[in-house]
C-alpha cells in the first residue's frame, strides 16, 4: 500500500506535458471499458460505450489513465447496489467545437460536501485509497485545456469532460 502511495505521488508530481496526436475519443473508450472488463465482471457488470468515432488532438495515455480512474471508480460504485440496477456507462459526444465523454454509474448518490473536495490531491473517503486519482483525473483534464464536472443525484453519479477538439 505504502508504495502504491508512494508510486501515485511521484506519478503526480512529476506527470509531464501531454504529447498531443489524433486520438478517436470513442476507440479509447472501448479500450478502457476492455482494460476494467475484468473488475467489472467480477462485479457482476458489463460496461456500455456509446458514440459516434470522434477524434481530437491529445495525449492518449493520459486520457487512457483518467478515463481508465473513472471507470473503476464506477464500477466500484455500481457494485454497492442491487446487481439489477446496477450499471456503468461511457459515451462520447460532440457539444460544438468540444469533445465530451461522460462516465456514468447507478450506485450511491455523492454528497455535495464530497463532490466540493474530490478533485483535491489527497482527498479520499477509501481506507486504502490514495487520494490522488481525481486529482490525476482534474490535472490531466486540465492540461488539455478542459474541464472536469461531477453531477449526483437519486442514485445516478455522472462525470462529464469536456475536451476542446481543435
Amino acid at each position: 500500500y505504502l508504495e502504491r502511495v508512494v508510486r501515485d505521488f511521484l506519478d503526480f508530481a512529476r506527470r509531464p506535458p501531454p504529447e498531443l496526436a489524433p486520438v478517436e475519443l470513442t476507440a479509447l473508450c472501448r479500450e478502457v471499458a476492455e482494460l476494467a472488463g475484468a473488475e467489472a465482471a467480477a462485479a457482476g457488470l458489463e460496461i456500455d460505450v456509446d458514440g459516434a468515432p470522434l477524434t481530437l488532438a491529445a495525449d492518449a495515455g493520459q486520457l487512457r489513465r483518467a478515463l481508465l480512474n473513472l471507470v473503476k471508480n464506477a464500477v466500484t460504485a455500481a457494485a454497492e447496489v442491487d446487481e439489477r440496477g446496477a450499471a456503468v456507462r461511457l459515451a462520447v459526444s460532440r457539444d460544438g467545437d468540444r469533445a465530451i465523454v461522460e462516465v456514468w454509474n447507478r450506485g450511491p448518490t455523492i454528497g455535495a460536501e464530497v463532490s466540493a473536495r474530490m478533485f483535491a490531491p489527497f482527498f479520499t473517503t477509501r481506507e486504502k485509497g490514495t487520494g490522488l486519482g481525481l486529482a490525476f483525473v482534474a490535472e490531466i483534464v486540465r492540461a488539455h485545456r478542459g474541464e472536469v464536472t461531477v453531477a449526483s443525484e437519486r442514485g445516478e453519479t455522472r462525470f462529464r469532460l469536456a475536451l476542446p477538439i481543435a
